[in-house]
C-alpha cells in the first residue's frame, strides 16, 4: 500500500542518515558492526520510517565508538601489492647483477626479499620502483619473486648459466674456432683446467669481453705448429685472462710458438700466471714467446700484472711483431726477459714498474743481422750474463736510459779476436744534459763491471752526455794489458764528449792500439778511477783537450803514455791539469820523432828511467831527419820535462839530431835527464846534440843532469843559448 507523506519523509531522513553513517563507518570491521547492533535493546515500531530511524541512529551513535576503540575512529588501509614489470637480463651466472623494475617496493634494502626459483638473492641497491639483486649460489632455473610487507609477487622466469668448462679430453684446437662472450657480468665465460694447444694452422679467436679462469699448474694457452691466437679486446670491452685464484702462479701462462700472422694480444688484462717453466725457455712467466717456428706475436695495451715469474718473456729467435702501451706491474720478477738482440722490441710507451725486480732482465747474444734502438723506459736495463754483449750491427740508445752490468758483463763493439780487421757495428749513445745515459755496474764501486770495449771505427760510435762509472773488472780484449770503463782496440774510433767516466777498476780510458783514436773528445770528466785517467800512446797524446778535467780522485794523477815514435803525423802537446808520465816505447827504447812535436807552454811531462825523446831516426850515421822539437813557454807557464824521480839522473833526456830552425827550448826547465848514453856514438845529459843537430835555447833552467847539462856527439855543436840556468849537473853545464 501506498505510504503517507509524513511517512516518506521519515523514510527520506532515515536514509540520508544512514548514508552519513556508512561514510563514518567505513574501514570499521564488519564484526564491530554487528556487535554493536546486538547490544541495543530498543522496542522496535513496525512503522518504516521507525526502522530506518532505528539504524540511523543506532550506525551514528553507537557503532562508530566501537570503531574507535583502537584505531581512533578508523583503521589504515592495507600496503599496497608490489608489482613486476621487467626482469634484466633473464639469464646469467652465480653473481651476475639484476635489475628488478616494478612498482611499490621498499626503498630499505632490508625490505625487500628477492628469490631465484626459492634460493634468497642479495639486494644490492633499492628504490619504490627498482631493486638492483646479485644471482644466488645455488640458484636454479625458475621464477623471480619479490615480497615487501608479507606480500608476494612472482615474475618472469629466470635462466641460470654456467660457465663452459673445456673439455681437457681434447686439448688441442685444429680448426678455426671463436670464443664469445656467452656470460654477461664478471663472472668467466671460459674455465680451462689444462693446456690448450692451437696447432695446424688454426685459428683461435677470443671476442671482446670474454673472461677465461685458468686452474692448475699446466692449464694456459700455447700455439705451435703455424697455429694462431687472436685474442683483441677494446677498452670498454677488455679480455682477461685471470686464474680461479687471485695468486700468482695459479696457472701455467700464454705461450707463442708460432709465427701465425694474426698472433695478437690486445686490450687483455693477464693474471695470475706463471705456475710452471716453460719448456722453451726455461723461465717461468706470464707471457711468453719461445724458440718454436721464430715465434711472432703483437702486444698491444695489455695488462700483465700479479704473475709468478717474469710478466713477459722473449727468446732470442722470436720476434715481437708490435709492442705499445702495454702495463706491466705486480710480478715476482722482471717485468721483461729478453736477450740483446730484441730490445728494439720494447717501447717507450710502456709502463715497467712496481714488479719486484724493478729492471729489464736483458740476456746474452749478439747483435748481428738488424740495428737496434734501444727505447727510453721507466727502469733500468741490466745485463744479467758474465759475457760480453757483441755488438755487430748498429745499437742506438735513447736518452735517459740506464744500463747496469753483473760482473764481467759488458758491451763490445765490433768481434773478438788479436787481429785488427775492420768491422762494422757502431754504437751511439747520445744523451742531453737532462737526460744523460747511464752506464755502470749493479754494484757501486770501483771494478764492478767490464766496460765497453770499441772495435769499430765507425763515424756514428758516439759517447755523448753519459755516465760510465764502476767498469775495469777485467781485460777487455785478449791483447789487452789493462782494465777500464772504455777500451778501444785498433783502428777504432769514438766521439766522447759532455760524459762522466769513472770508478774504472783499472784505467779511465785505455788506448790499446796506437791506430784507435778519440775523435772529437771535449768537455769530459775523468774521475776516481783506479789508476789514471787514460793510458795512451804518444802519437794520440793531442787528441785530449784542456776543456776536460782528469785531475780528482784518480789513483795515478796523471796521463800515462807509452812512448811510441812520432812518425806519421806531426803532434801537438797540450797543456792540461795533469802531468804526462811518458814511459819507454813498445820496444823498451826511448821516442823517436820523424814529424814536428810541439808542446804549449804550461805542459809537464815526466819521464820513467829508460824514456826520453830522440830528435831523429835511431842509427849510426849522420843523416840529417826532418824531425822537430819545438818547445816554447812562457815565463808565466814554463814547459816541465823531468823525471819520473828526483835527482841526478832519472831519465835518459833529449836528443837533438835534427838540424830544423825550429828546434826551440824556451822558458823550459830540463832536470834528472842523462841516466845513460842516448846515442850509440856518446852522449850523456840533459840535452845531447848529435851530428849536425840545431837547437835554440833561451830562458831555460837546465839542472841535474847524470851527465853534461847539454852534451855534443860527433861534431854536434849547432847550439845558440840564452839566458840559461845550469844547476847540478854531474858532468858540467856544456861540453866543449
Amino acid at each position: 500500500m501506498p505510504f503517507s507523506k509524513k511517512a516518506k519523509l521519515a523514510i527520506d531522513s532515515g536514509i540520508k542518515h544512514i548514508n552519513l553513517a556508512a561514510t563514518a563507518l567505513r574501514g570499521c570491521p564488519i564484526n564491530k558492526i554487528t556487535n554493536n547492533l546486538t547490544m541495543k535493546r530498543l522496542n522496535l515500531k513496525t512503522s518504516p520510517n521507525s526502522l530506518l530511524l532505528f539504524l540511523a541512529v543506532t550506525l551514528i551513535t553507537g557503532i562508530s565508538s566501537g570503531c574507535s576503540e583502537e584505531s581512533g575512529g578508523v583503521d589504515p588501509e592495507p600496503a599496497p601489492l608490489p608489482t613486476i614489470s621487467s626482469i634484466d637480463p633473464t639469464s646469467g651466472m652465480v653473481g651476475d647483477e639484476v635489475t628488478i623494475t616494478g612498482t611499490n617496493f621498499s626503498s630499505t634494502t632490508s625490505e625487500n626479499t628477492v628469490t631465484f626459483n626459492g634460493i634468497t638473492a642479495s639486494v644490492e641497491t633499492a628504490s619504490p620502483t627498482q631493486l638492483v639483486v646479485k644471482v644466488p649460489e645455488n640458484a636454479t632455473n625458475g621464477p623471480v619473486a619479490v615480497t615487501v610487507n608479507d606480500q608476494t609477487v612472482r615474475g618472469a622466469d629466470f635462466t641460470v648459466i654456467e660457465a663452459n668448462v673445456f673439455d681437457c679430453a681434447n686439448s688441442e684446437i685444429t680448426e678455426d674456432t671463436t670464443w664469445e662472450d656467452v656470460v654477461t657480468g664478471e663472472a668467466p665465460d671460459y674455465i680451462i683446467e689444462c693446456a690448450i694447444s692451437i696447432k695446424e694452422n688454426a685459428l683461435l679467436t677470443v671476442e671482446p669481453g670474454v673472461i677465461i679462469q685458468f686452474e692448475g699448474q699446466e692449464s694456459g694457452i700455447f700455439t705451435s705448429d703455424g697455429g694462431g691466437l687472436k685474442a683483441v679486446g677494446t677498452s670498454a670491452e677488455p679480455i682477461q685472462f685471470l686464474g680461479t685464484s687471485n695468486n700468482p702462479g695459479t696457472w701455467k701462462g700464454v705461450y707463442f710458438g708460432s709465427n701465425h700472422p694474426e698472433n695478437r694480444l690486445e686490450y687483455i688484462a693477464v693474471k695470475h700466471a706463471g705456475r710452471t717453466a716453460s719448456g722453451q725457455s726455461g723461465e717461468v712467466g706470464a707471457v711468453q714467446l719461445s724458440r718454436d717456428d721464430e715465434s711472432k706475436a703483437a702486444i698491444v695495451n695489455v695488462t700483465i700484472e700479479d704473475n709468478e715469474g717474469y710478466g713477459l718473456f722473449v727468446t732470442d729467435e722470436s720476434v715481437l711483431s708490435e709492442f705499445a702501451n702495454n702495463t706491466i706491474s705486480g710480478n715476482t720478477q722482471a717485468p721483461v726477459g729478453i736477450y740483446f738482440n730484441q730490445l728494439g722490441s720494447l717501447d717507450a710507451g710502456s709502463a715497467y714498474q712496481g714488479n719486484d725486480d724493478n729492471f729489464i732482465e736483458v740476456w746474452e747474444n749478439e747483435i748481428e743481422d738488424e740495428e737496434v734502438m734501444i727505447p727510453q723506459v721507466n727502469v733500468p736495463y741490466r745485463f744479467v750474463d758474465s759475457k760480453r754483449y757483441n755488438i755487430k750491427q748498429a745499437l742506438t740508445i735513447s736518452a735517459g736510459n740506464t744500463l747496469e752490468f753483473v760482473s764481467g758483463a759488458g758491451l763490445r763493439l765490433g768481434v773478438q779476436g788479436s787481429d785488427c780487421s775492420a768491422t762494422t757495428g757502431t754504437l751511439n749513445a747520445t744523451g742531453t744534459a737532462e737526460k744523460p745515459i747511464i752506464f755502470r755496474g749493479i754494484n757501486d764501486g770501483r771494478g764492478a763491471w767490464l766496460g765497453i770495449g770499441i772495435n769499430s771505427s765507425s763515424p756514428n760510435n758516439k759517447l755523448i752526455y753519459c755516465e760510465i762509472t764502476g767498469g775495469g773488472s777485467g781485460d777487455f780484449y785478449n791483447a789487452s794489458d789493462f782494465a777500464a770503463n772504455v777500451t778501444l782496440q785498433c783502428e777504432s774510433k769514438v766521439i766522447i764528449q759532455n760524459s762522466t767516466i769513472s770508478e774504472s777498476g783499472g784505467y779511465g780510458i785505455y788506448l790499446l792500439d796506437e791506430d784507435a783514436q778519440l775523435d772529437q773528445f771535449s768537455e769530459n770528466t775523468i774521475t776516481n778511477n783506479e789508476l789514471s785517467p787514460v793510458w795512451l800512446h804518444f802519437p794520440q797524446v793531442d787528441q785530449l783537450d784542456a776543456t776536460s778535467t782528469y785531475a780528482e780522485g784518480n789513483g795515478q794523477m796523471y796521463i800515462e803514455v807509452e812512448g811510441d815514435a812520432i812518425v806519421d803525423a806531426d803532434l801537438m802537446v797540450k797543456k792540461l791539469e795533469v802531468p804526462y808520465r811518458i814511459g819507454p816505447s813498445g820496444l823498451g827504447r826511448e821516442t823517436f820523432v820523424e814529424k814536428i812535436l810541439t808542446i804549449e807552454p804550461g805542459v809537464s811531462m815526466e819521464f820513467e828511467t829508460s824514456a826520453g825523446i830522440i830528435l831523429g831516426s835511431p842509427g849510426l850515421d849522420c843523416n840529417p831527419s826532418s824531425g822537430v822539437f819545438n818547445a816554447v813557454g812562457t815565463a808565466e807557464d814554463p814547459i816541465i820535462l823531468k823525471g819520473v824521480s828526483e835527482g841526478q839522473g832519472t831519465w835518459v833526456g833529449i836528443g837533438i839530431n835534427s838540424s830544423s830552425s825550429e828546434n826551440k827550448l824556451i822558458y823550459c826547465t830540463v832536470s834528472g835527464g842523462g841516466s845513460s848514453q842516448l846515442y850509440n856514438a856518446g852522449g850523456q845529459g840533459n840535452l845531447v846534440i848529435h851530428c849536425k843537430g840545431k837547437v835554440e835555447m833561451e830562458n831555460c833552467t837546465i839542472t841535474d843532469s847524470g851527465g853534461w847539462g847539454i852534451d855534443k856527439v860527433q861534431g854536434g855543436n849547432s847550439l845558440t843559448e840564452s839566458d840559461n840556468t845550469f844547476d847540478n849537473n854531474a858532468e858540467g853545464n856544456i861540453a866543449p
